[in-house]
């Protein structure tokens, strides 16, 4: 609240003093010093005191003000100030009316990105007005477009958009020990281990079998001539052929990075303005974008403002030329990868590498011995009486 202190002498003093108290005006800090009265009021009483005084002849003298309408009054002429005041005064309001940042919390399976989205094609962007967003129908929609979502709520809390969700449980895993199967091999063979954990072994240590072929029944018929199922399961291991054949060229046309144009572009309340003069979106097939993204802050608050810097690396390719070895290295390479994408818990028992060198390129071929799991589970369709 403003107020002034003000300094009071004359000849009729005393009656002023009485005329202050009579009249409602209140003071504080009065005292008397070499009959010069000082005291501090209101600053809404300065004219009352005025006219007062001019009534009873005292000389009124204002000693101090204090206030902020006075600490504003020698910045009245400044209008860049003003204009800065309203301007800030405006994004305060922007912040806390537009979508800032997006929280979502309560999702274990569905991934950021996929809500994102799925709000996205809703109209829920940073920079969205909140009063421009049907709630209701929003978590209605959301609940159609993202099967797993149970329950869903979604609210703001100054220039954030709180996204509480719930997903579906789950019904437990079907127990598959109880469906009729049998167990056949899946390769040719001869066995090396047979391990039971459901029905009948058909095959014993030192057979032969071919793909297809029954390893452990899940169908038994005892005495009295009833046919009863079971789940056939377990481990039959044994040892098999295997192939690996590919061919490397001395020459092959093989993609390379391009050209790279960047961009930078200003991401401001959820709308993008392009800083790169002159730039032009290629629209080449192939095109990888890379994007580096930085939030500015303020006090350690994100702001709605980013600065986005982009990467279009064009598609281009090349003819490459391989060395002898070079193809050889590449080859192995290959021939490990197979080793280790389709028997990597299988022994090798042998191996036998041969190249072939052509005018083109060369040829390698493996044959293996591997040992190791030939069977899996097949159901059995049984016809209801």
């Amino acid at each position: 609240m403003a107020e002034i202190s003000f300094a009071a002498e004359g000849k009729r003093l005393p009656g002023f003093r009485d005329a202050v108290r009579f009249r409602g005006i209140k003071c504080r800090q009065q005292q008397i010093r070499e009959n010069i009265f000082y005291a501090q009021t209101s600053a809404f009483n300065e004219k009352r005191l005025s006219a007062l005084a001019a009534e009873y002849g005292i000389t009124l003298r204002i000693t101090a003000r204090r206030g902020l309408r006075y600490r504003l009054l020698p910045y009245r002429k400044r209008f860049g100030l003003l204009a800065g005041l309203l301007c800030g005064i405006r994004l305060i309001h922007w912040c806390n009316a537009t979508v800032r940042e997006i929280v979502i919390t309560g999702n274990t399976r569905v991934s950021v990105d996929e809500l994102r989205a799925a709000l996205s094609d809703l109209g829920v962007t940073n920079g969205a007005r909140f009063s421009d967003l049907p709630y209701a129908q929003i978590e209605q929609r959301m609940r159609l477009a993202v099967s797993d979502i149970e329950w869903i709520n979604v609210r703001h809390e100054g220039g954030r958009l709180i996204v509480d969700l719930t997903e579906e449980r789950r019904p437990p895993e079907m127990d598959f020990d109880r469906i009729p199967t049998n167990y056949i091999a899946q390769v040719p063979a001869q066995i090396t281990k047979v391990d039971v954990r459901g029905g009948y072994a058909c095959v014993q240590l030192g057979d032969t079998v071919q793909a297809g072929d029954l390893l452990i029944s899940g169908v038994h018929e005892d005495a009295k001539g009833v046919t009863r199922f079971y789940h056939g399961d377990g481990f039959v291991t044994g040892r098999y052929a295997a192939q690996f054949v590919q061919e490397q060229p001395f020459a092959a046309e093989l993609p390379v990075s391009g050209d790279v144009i960047p961009q930078t572009v200003l991401e401001c309340f959820g709308r993008q303005i392009p800083l790169t003069v002159g730039f032009r979106k290629p629209d080449a097939p192939g095109t990888v974008l890379a994007e580096n993204r930085e939030q500015l802050t303020l006090f350690g608050r994100a702001l709605p403002i980013a600065v986005l810097h982009r990467r279009y690396t064009l598609p281009q390719t090349a003819v490459t030329v391989f060395s002898e070895e070079e193809a050889k290295a590449i080859l192995e390479e290959s021939a490990a990868r197979f080793e280790r994408n389709f028997h990597a818990n299988d022994i090798i028992i042998s191996r036998s590498a041969e190249f072939s060198r052509s005018d083109l390129g060369i040829l390698l071929k493996i044959n293996y011995i591997f040992e190791g799991v030939i069977g899996k589970t097949s159901e059995i369709f049984v016809k209801l009486s």
